[in-house]
């Protein structure tokens, strides 16, 4: 008999309303720590000056941000770039982007023009809620708004560094400012990690050019010149480059990047009728078989995979979902960037039933219409949680990153005794893969692989699928997930690593079993701190949590992580 925890309050009330209170009571927000400041500081003077007379700010946590309800993270970096720019070129104040790989943008000052810089953005900013964190090589020095810089950047060199100082012998400490503009969307801050860093770069005297102040270029730390004779468009919008950065490096991926999504919707009854006649055909069936209903379930996932995508992902350039003849009611599949691809398409001609079975689907993906060579796929239940450059899962030359996890297969051909079906036929498919890779490259590959988006190429896809094409036959023709299967994403990732095809590499990723009070109660921290680069919600089997009390979790939980609907969704008419 299973036993039944008591679902701990968490799971019962609307996140938001378990993620504390930002001021005035307008709304919840997220349980940051709110340090109180006197009401003599300055800054909080100012602070409260700025937020009576401006429509839309709130505090949040120790700063003000603007309420705004359709920024997501990229454009929110977008907006402060194109914000200091403005001010340095209405100015006439040189500056060049310094790209680097990274997700934030950087400006480079040439030496000498500090004062102007500080001196402009504080003019320009003045009455608005613009913040700039004071940078030192290393490290922060204080956060202030903008239009307090030149105060602030004084006040810093004037104070003692160390017990004994020479002030003679002290250079600038301030060598840069990270300017941003706070954005709130629900309960959701975009704040400093998405400002735009301007650098005061040192001069390289007697030797020309410049020295970087805070951190290294693709070039090191030092450049002939900073004069910006190129191009680059962010945004739709032209910024000028440091010369030394025009081109392609090597870790630059310069080449299109698609995502595959495979999803059903187990409440749509045409499914359900057509699942149960394929159910009723497997009577009498030698192999065991996984048809549990966890495997098919909707909790609207889809929506909020796509929106991360949107938020944190936005170089995707297209997304092709594949379904079985379903579409969400409120998906716009007339809009750009999107294909749905229907399951009968991808298996006409191979004579295989209908099927409910993720295995026989992967063995068809590199035979979606128009997909890229270089794309990702994913399962609805994996989420981006935070911003990610293309860089997190391909090298610049093409190859694919693979991620493994932390679970190991073990050896033999055992299957674990007393298991439910899912988790047998699970570990068998994974020792029939690993058996068949092992005859092929005499390498074995005990793990497996994180549940997270899957770097793949869709060339190498195709030579793993026509290298084991007959013993993927079966896999391709069973409707459910069967003992006797591979798993065809795990097969072409190790034979793309055994055959140099593939390299491995990290993400910070989260898995949350949703029917697990302990993994549930550790979203909102997940909400608030954003630690993973990905994660995954999780089916589960083990009635810990009442299937009504899950659903309000994370229903509750995706609607306060991914609050901005992707461009994917119906518009309200």
């Amino acid at each position: 008999m299973s036993v039944r925890h008591a679902v701990p309050p968490v799971l019962r009330r609307p996140l938001a309303a378990l993620l504390g209170r930002w001021s005035g009571g307008r709304r919840a927000g997220p349980a940051v720590a709110v340090v109180p400041v006197a009401p003599p500081d300055p800054l909080w003077v100012r602070e409260e000056q700025l937020r009576a007379r401006l429509p839309g700010i709130v505090r949040y946590g120790e700063r003000l941000a603007a309420q705004r309800g359709d920024l997501l993270p990229g454009g929110c970096r977008d907006e402060n770039l194109a914000e200091v720019a403005d001010v340095l070129g209405a100015a006439g104040i040189g500056h060049g982007i310094v790209p680097d790989g990274r997700a934030r943008h950087r400006l480079a000052i040439a030496p000498g023009d500090r004062a102007a810089v500080l001196a402009a953005l504080a003019g320009a900013l003045r009455g608005q809620v613009v913040y700039a964190e004071l940078l030192e090589h290393g490290r922060g020095l204080g956060t202030v708004l903008a239009e307090q810089l030149v105060a602030a950047v004084a006040a810093v060199e004037a104070a003692p560094e160390g017990p004994e100082p020479e002030p003679a012998e002290v250079p600038d400490r301030v060598k840069g400012v990270r300017v941003y503009r706070p954005g709130l969307v629900g309960t959701v801050l975009h704040g400093p990690e998405y400002g735009c860093d301007v650098e005061f770069w040192d001069s390289a005297a007697p030797s020309p050019g410049a020295i970087a102040a805070i951190d290294s270029t693709p070039y090191g730390w030092w450049v002939p010149s900073l004069e910006a004779t190129a191009t680059t468009r962010i945004a739709g919008r032209s910024y000028p480059v440091v010369e030394a950065f025009t081109g392609a490096f090597p870790d630059d991926v310069d080449f299109p990047v698609d995502a595959v999504i495979t999803w059903v919707d187990d409440t749509d009854p045409h499914w359900r009728r057509r699942r149960a006649e394929a159910c009723e055909q497997l009577a009498g069936g030698a192999a065991l078989v996984d048809t549990g209903d966890q495997r098919y379930r909707n909790r609207d996932e889809l929506r909020y995979l796509l929106r991360s995508i949107a938020a944190h992902t936005p170089w995707i350039r297209h997304v092709h979902l594949v379904t079985d003849d379903q579409v969400p009611h409120w998906l716009d599949t007339d809009r750009p960037g999107l294909t749905v691809v229907p399951h009968r398409e991808l298996f006409a001609g191979t004579g295989a039933p209908p099927v409910f079975n993720s295995h026989a689907i992967e063995t068809r993906l590199h035979r979606i219409p128009g997909l890229a060579e270089h794309f990702l796929y994913l399962n609805d239940d994996m989420l981006i949680g935070r911003p990610l450059a293309p860089q997190a899962f391909f090298l610049g030359n093409g190859l694919p990153r693979f991620f493994p996890g932390s679970r190991v297969i073990p050896p033999g051909d055992r299957l674990p005794g007393g298991a439910d079906p899912a988790e047998s036929v699970y570990v068998a498919a994974q020792i029939n893969t690993r058996a068949t890779l092992a005859a092929a490259v005499g390498r074995t590959y005990p793990g497996t692989l994180k549940h997270a988006p899957y770097p793949l190429r869709r060339s190498v896809l195709a030579k793993a699928c026509e290298r084991f094409a007959a013993e993927l036959a079966a896999t391709t023709r069973s409707p459910f997930r069967a003992a006797t299967d591979l798993a065809p994403i795990t097969l072409a990732t190790h034979f793309a690593h055994a055959t140099g095809r593939a390299v491995e590499g990290q993400l910070v990723d989260g898995y949350f079993v949703t029917d697990s009070a302990e993994d549930l109660a550790r979203l909102p921290d997940l909400h608030r701190a954003r630690w993973a680069d990905v994660f995954c919600l999780a089916d589960g089997g083990r009635e810990d949590v009442p299937a009504a009390d899950q659903q309000h979790a994370i229903a509750a939980f995706l609607r306060e992580y991914f609050p901005v609907p992707s461009p994917f969704e119906r518009r309200p008419a």
